[in-house]
């Protein structure tokens, strides 16, 4: 069975791809996403690529898939009712937070309202000491007087954060086996499972974030597993997390449900690494332009950046994930004016319904993909993957009304504003992830995907003064791509709060076989063959008295050399360092993966003949041209063009100025930026 299939579920479309993992021929679908009902596009965005690769559902080897239902659940507060249990004096503990404002003088800002209220929050008598010591037993009496008020308040899902149960969990077990023996059908998600760290608040939002987000995920799972055996696939579902390993579906749908947060844009970054590798590339900035968002990554020395810290509609979330900054600068957002007579471009999207007014599906307001109609990079009457034809005089419409006559410009000149307008804020984006943090974008090439993100990759590429652009072969299923490439991985964690120089080498090395211990347990029961698990252990390290740390690589158990590493990256995120202070080991970390079983590149088929389609009139640097239009399947490998040129394929287009482009062995287009 060679066969295998990617799927991620955006906000607007569903993409997948169906790999022959022998060959790496591939099948590329996109159907629009049915919000509210997301199963239902997976399984018939299967079924169109089962058919079309002349492929029957049992020769499926393995199904991965992203998701967005608990990113949605949280933006959309459609999770479970949940309950918080904690510590007796700790009830306010959502609601005091950090005490901290994201916007200093803004006088008006609010916190969002915690995923629990206050009357939903217990308090538990008992008392763990920092070093586990037990200084309060705990008196089983009162949880079972709880889950009285548990059932009475209709609960389904469950949080448990007692104090410093990161270094004694024993309190926080116990609690469980009581609820559960009250009260079997309720979710219960425990802080020493999901975040074994201290960081009382930052421990209790991702808690809190996964008991909440448990019951919808495990009943979206539940449909798509029903769903695919229905059609004939015999695979339980790999589910992506947000660190770009895949996990089963029934740890996603229980300890782990908070790792699916950003598990669609951790997939992309996968695979722009396998494009960005094999073109020869190891220092990208990466672009994901969908339908809602745009994504930028980081990718350096050939490793993703990732990070251990993140936040989600404004509640920290400390799981690892990939470093992404992300925008409300899709090509759904919406262009307006307001009252004072600015022009703005999103974070509102028209999404998959009713969409921009050119798909001709109902949407009246503009977007970024109306101002690219307008402007000439996508064709009138072009056929888009999901049965989309584009309708330019919608898109006129819809521009003209609501920002060229309020402006009194022009459709070309309001719909040139909208581009600028976008690509200032994806501008200020890319400079987040590299120049404010000591990295120069100019050291870097640019891969740009999602279906949007080529329409505007060597205008950002130019203002930034990056020398090249990569266009993989399906940018706007590179999602898809990606997820049949992720590895199998587990992460498994262990408080220490001790300085380097009175930890031993051999009690870190005992630590670590521990950790190995667990992440090879969790192999063997999700049916990976631990001989074929990798691990690379990490501590996060901080100068004594520091409120944060610096993850570092820790090789060989070599605490000293991991000291040296974190000065080192010290002084490149802050600009000194300290070596005369003491160094704080707070926590040990160990990564287990398994390799993905596809190995070859999923790529699109080529076609022999001319790529000549005809010609198009585009705004090419605020003048209008007459392009020729080529056919990306039919420029083959080796083939080295100059434009002005326009690319078209299903999933995106590209508009070529005077730049030239070649196609390397892969199917990627290199596009050579002029200044």
């Amino acid at each position: 069975m060679p066969y295998r299939v990617g799927c991620d579920v955006g906000g607007t479309f569903t993409d997948l791809c169906l790999v022959d993992s022998d060959t790496g021929e591939s099948v590329f679908v996109k159907i629009p996403t049915t919000v509210g009902e997301e199963a239902s596009a997976v399984i018939a965005g299967t079924q169109l690529a089962l058919d079309e690769g002349h492929v029957v559902a049992d020769a499926v080897a393995s199904f991965a898939h992203g998701t967005t239902v608990a990113t949605n659940a949280v933006l959309e507060r459609k999770g479970a009712t949940t309950v918080l249990l904690v510590t007796e004096g700790f009830r306010d503990l959502m609601l005091i937070a950090r005490q901290m404002r994201a916007h200093l003088y803004d006088a008006r800002v609010r916190r969002p309202p915690p995923l629990v209220p206050r009357h939903l929050t217990f308090e538990v008598p008992e008392r763990i000491g920092p070093d586990g010591t037990v200084l309060k037993p705990l008196e089983p009496k009162m949880i079972v007087k709880i889950a009285k008020q548990l059932a009475r308040e209709k609960a389904t899902s469950a949080a448990v954060l007692l104090l410093h149960s990161y270094a004694n969990p024993i309190h926080e077990r116990q609690v469980r086996d009581i609820l559960r023996a009250e009260l079997p059908e309720l979710d219960i998600s425990l802080s020493s499972e999901v975040l074994p760290k201290p960081g009382e608040y930052e421990r209790a939002s991702t808690t809190v974030m996964n008991a909440y987000l448990m019951p919808p995920l495990r009943r979206y799972l539940g449909k798509l597993h029903d769903g695919l055996a229905g059609i004939g696939v015999p695979q339980q579902p790999m589910i992506m997390q947000s660190n770009g390993g895949v996990m089963t579906a029934e740890t996603a749908g229980a300890a782990k449900s908070v790792h699916t947060c950003l598990s669609g844009p951790a997939a992309g970054l996968i695979g722009a690494a396998a494009f960005a590798k094999a073109a020869g590339f190891t220092d990208v900035v990466t672009i994901d332009m969908g339908g809602t968002s745009f994504d930028v990554g980081l990718i350096k020395e050939g490793e993703i950046l990732t990070r251990f810290e993140g936040e989600i509609a404004g509640f920290p979330l400390r799981v690892p994930m990939f470093d992404i900054v992300t925008l409300g600068a899709g090509g759904g957002s919406i262009a307006y004016v307001d009252a004072g007579g600015l022009l703005h471009v999103g974070p509102e999207s028209a999404g998959a319904v009713p969409g921009p007014a050119a798909y001709g599906r109902g949407g009246t307001r503009p977007t970024v993909t109306d101002a690219n109609v307008v402007l000439g990079k996508l064709r009138q009457g072009r056929r888009l993957d999901g049965g989309i034809v584009i309708d330019r005089t919608r898109a006129v419409g819809a521009i003209g009304e609501h920002v060229g006559e309020v402006l009194g410009l022009d459709e070309i000149a309001a719909a040139d504003g909208i581009r600028l307008v976008v690509n200032a804020a994806m501008v200020r984006g890319i400079r987040r992830m590299t120049v404010e943090r000591g990295l120069d974008p100019r050291n870097f090439a640019l891969m740009a995907f999602g279906g949007a993100g080529p329409l505007h990759a060597i205008d950002l590429a130019q203002e930034l003064s990056i020398g090249t652009v990569i266009v993989p072969p399906s940018p706007g299923l590179l999602c898809a791509t990606g997820l049949l490439l992720s590895p199998w991985r587990h992460d498994e964690t262990m408080s220490l709060g001790v300085t380097t120089d009175t930890l031993k080498g051999d009690d870190l090395e005992r630590q670590v076989a521990e950790l190995g211990e667990r992440a090879s347990k969790k192999a063997r029961e999700d049916g990976v063959d631990a001989n074929a698990v990798s691990f690379r252990a990490a501590l996060d390290l901080r100068y004594v008295g520091q409120g944060y740390e610096i993850t570092t690589p820790l090789n060989d158990s070599n605490v000293s050399a991991a000291a040296n590493h974190f000065h080192k990256l010290h002084q490149q995120s802050y600009g000194y360092q300290r070596r005369n202070h003491a160094v704080e080991i707070m926590t040990l970390r160990l990564i287990a993966s398994a390799a993905a079983p596809v190995t070859r590149l999923p790529v699109p088929k080529f076609e022999e003949g001319d790529a000549r389609v005809g010609r198009a009139e585009v705004i090419l640097h605020g003048r209008k041209a007459n392009v020729e239009v080529v056919e990306r399947r039919r420029l083959l490998p080796g083939v080295r063009r100059n434009g002005p040129l326009l690319i078209e394929q299903p999933d995106t287009t590209l508009l070529i100025g005077e730049q030239a482009f070649e196609i390397d062995g892969f199917g990627n287009i290199l596009v050579e930026v002029v200044p």
